[in-house]
């Protein structure tokens, strides 16, 4: 049996035939999507577009650079849930839940808690304040656009200079990557800038086309930038490679698969906690200064994901179908970090009755990543969940020796030895 990947329509298909080449069966890797799900027409009071946050819950708040911010709960309604800003532009999501909201042209930053309610958190310091990034000891990180400077802003809420220099140019969006790195995107520019902890900034890569960048978000092992009067979503590699993900280029508001739809001056965007989605809010008309009006939506870019893929495959097509959508999805996709993904899918196999088939989803996760002791440690698991001892020895032998510290491993071990 052979596979091999075509391309249609958008959408990669993968077939697999036997050698006298009929088609036995084939699957396919559906394009990512963009849907509108919130229109201000349909909202009285939303205006323009500022930043978008995704707490670990799901909720998306995302800012009109009035006066307010806006929660939508996915699948259920939209609610004004703060207001009192001026000019609410970029926001985070803290450790504990609470939002950060900056003022633009207050030159302020608000907390507000769970409950919606609004503290100004800090209002020196800061100039033209928008994207923020926020540490897991309680501190921000503030693009001053009006300054072209990193402002940080400790828990005890003092504010100092932590990164400036000709690189920043209205210093718009900012995030942290896995690494503990902050990555900004300017307004002014096509520079996406790098910050070391120690605030040492270095241009990170250049993502050209039409007038500066929007805001930026760190998912599935690389970074989403929204290009505002580029009409686009990139998705940026950790080589400082891109390439479009959502819009055709063309200033427009059209759903559909993501490379086909149109966007408008795309700005806020945020990741779901799974990576599964991108939330965007785009400009569509005006821009509400002054109380103008402005129109804008909040829209989702639903991103495909291996499990959407693998768990089409039902269980009576076997296992080769399985590898085949594996090694194409790979293939398709070769810088996205799906080992996550690949483990909870594999779990989901096994515990619904697809031992065979989550076994094969272990192992192809394993091989892709042959020095990661966690995908070593999981096929081990698996090999034990399924009866295999030897294997499950020899794997489990395998993650001690790239990691002797490893904190499972070698109690598994004793154990299978012991069975």
């Amino acid at each position: 049996m052979v596979g091999r990947m075509l391309q249609s329509a958008g959408w990669v298909v993968i077939a697999w035939t036997t050698f006298t080449g009929g088609v036995e069966g084939q699957s396919a890797i559906p394009p990512d999507s963009v849907t509108t799900v919130v229109d201000s027409d349909t909202v009285p009071g939303m205006g323009a577009v500022g930043g978008v946050a995704v707490d670990a819950l799901g909720y998306v708040y995302f800012a009109d650079f009035r006066n307010s911010v806006w929660r939508y709960t996915p699948g259920g309604p939209v609610e004004l849930y703060a207001s009192g800003f001026y000019g609410a532009s970029g926001n985070a999501i803290g450790p504990r839940g609470e939002l950060y909201q900056s003022s633009f042209h207050g030159n302020f930053v608000s907390r507000v808690d769970r409950d919606g309610t609004v503290e100004t958190w800090v209002d020196e310091g800061l100039s033209g304040p928008v994207g923020i990034a926020a540490g897991s000891e309680g501190e921000l990180y503030v693009c001053n656009c009006n300054a072209g400077t990193i402002a940080r802003v400790a828990p005890d809420r003092s504010v100092s200079t932590f990164s400036a220099g000709e690189l920043f140019a209205c210093p718009n969006g900012i995030t942290f990557d896995d690494r503990g790195d902050l990555y900004v995107v300017n307004f002014g520019n096509v520079n996406v800038v790098r910050i070391t902890p120690d605030g040492a900034a270095t241009r990170f890569a250049e993502i050209a086309g039409a007038g500066g960048n929007g805001h930026i978000a760190f998912a599935r092992g690389g970074f989403y930038v929204t290009k505002f009067r580029g009409h686009r979503v990139y998705r940026l590699e950790r080589d400082g490679t891109y390439r479009p993900v959502a819009g055709d280029g063309r200033q427009a508001e059209r759903d559909g698969p993501a490379l086909a739809a149109s966007m408008s001056q795309p700005n806020g965007i945020a990741s779901s906690p799974a990576g599964t989605e991108l939330w965007v809010n785009d400009l569509v008309s005006g821009n509400g200064v002054g109380g103008g009006a402005a129109r804008s939506t909040l829209r989702r870019v639903r991103l495909v994901s291996l499990s959407d893929v693998l768990e089409r495959i039902g269980p009576e097509e076997g296992l080769e179908p399985v590898r085949v959508a594996y090694e194409a999805f790979r293939a398709a996709r070769p810088s996205q970090d799906v080992t996550a993904e690949a483990i909870a899918v594999g779990y989901r196999f096994l515990s619904g009755g697809r031992a065979a088939a989550g076994v094969a989803v272990f192992e192809l996760n394993a091989k892709d990543h042959p020095d990661d002791p966690n995908s070593q440690f999981q096929l081990g698991e698996a090999y034990r969940y399924t009866g295999q001892r030897d294997r499950a020895v020899r794997q489990y032998e395998r993650v001690l020796a790239l990691a002797p510290d490893h904190p499972q491993a070698a109690a598994r071990l004793a154990l299978v030895r012991g069975s």
